[in-house]
């Protein structure tokens, strides 16, 4: 077992119905994230055994601060072409998108942030292990926020198998179109603090939109995304599923 520090808080989570056009959802999400301990790879010099305590110290205030949720919506889906969806009229430029959904009827797109109160949480000017401490916990948080979305939602509209796409991780779907998916909402995002800027950006930084659908293929869009690094990859790059997409 993998020596980590682990932080959870376990709360039964609160989910409010939002009207409008249609319903859109708000979901409270727990806090869960894990930070590796002992820092195996970095160059530090000092203490690893006070960098631990320093994990666990940064980690007690962010379980105090944070407050990640999400909203989350069901969209119909229609097909006329090969390289764009259109989900509740409104226009998706993606090839591989269009390969996943033209045979559902349903999808559901989300919003997921780890809140404007723990996004605003900085560590002290000049404390740099300090600071990548803090950011590793909001990126987890995050990570982990969008695979608890995704579970709610395969739990609550009864779907046995189900995969994600989220805009930005693919050459194919970059992020300019997550600015067509926040219009799936009708600016309901705001109840959760969240907002886009005109080149597809969110803020809060630590936000992630996507769309779940039903899928049981075993798709996984990491094998068609190249960042290497990305701390939330689930499957390697594989050239070959990208050429098979494109065709």
């Amino acid at each position: 077992m993998p020596d980590y520090l682990s932080c959870l808080i376990e709360e039964t989570p609160r989910i409010i119905t939002l009207t409008d056009i249609k319903e859109v959802h708000q979901l409270d999400i727990p806090p869960s994230f894990e930070i590796p301990s002992g820092f195996k790879g970095y160059k530090f010099h000092g203490d690893r055994e006070r960098l631990d305590t320093i994990a666990r110290e940064m980690a007690e205030k962010v379980r105090e601060i944070a407050r990640p949720r999400a909203v989350y919506t069901s969209s119909k889906v229609k097909c006329n072409g090969r390289d764009f969806v259109d989900i509740d009229g409104i226009r998706f430029e993606s090839r591989i998108l269009n390969k996943k959904l033209c045979e559902l009827e349903t999808v559901y797109p989300f919003i997921a942030t780890i809140g404007k109160e723990l996004d605003e949480f900085k560590a002290p000017p000049g404390e740099m292990w300090q600071s990548y401490i803090l950011d590793s916990i909001k990126t987890m948080m995050l990570i982990s926020a969008a695979e608890y979305v995704t579970e709610h939602i395969k739990k609550e509209f009864d779907l046995t198998e189900v995969a994600l796409m989220n805009p930005g991780e693919l050459q194919d779907w970059p992020i300019a179109q997550q600015i067509p998916l926040f219009e799936l909402f009708k600016g309901e995002e705001k109840a959760i603090g969240v907002s886009v800027s005109k080149g597809g950006a969110m803020r809060p930084l630590k936000s992630r939109s996507g769309i779940v659908f039903p899928d049981d293929t075993g798709f996984v869009s990491c094998r068609c995304c190249t960042q290497e690094n990305c701390p939330g990859r689930r499957a390697a790059y594989d050239p070959r599923v990208v050429e098979e997409f494109m065709k």
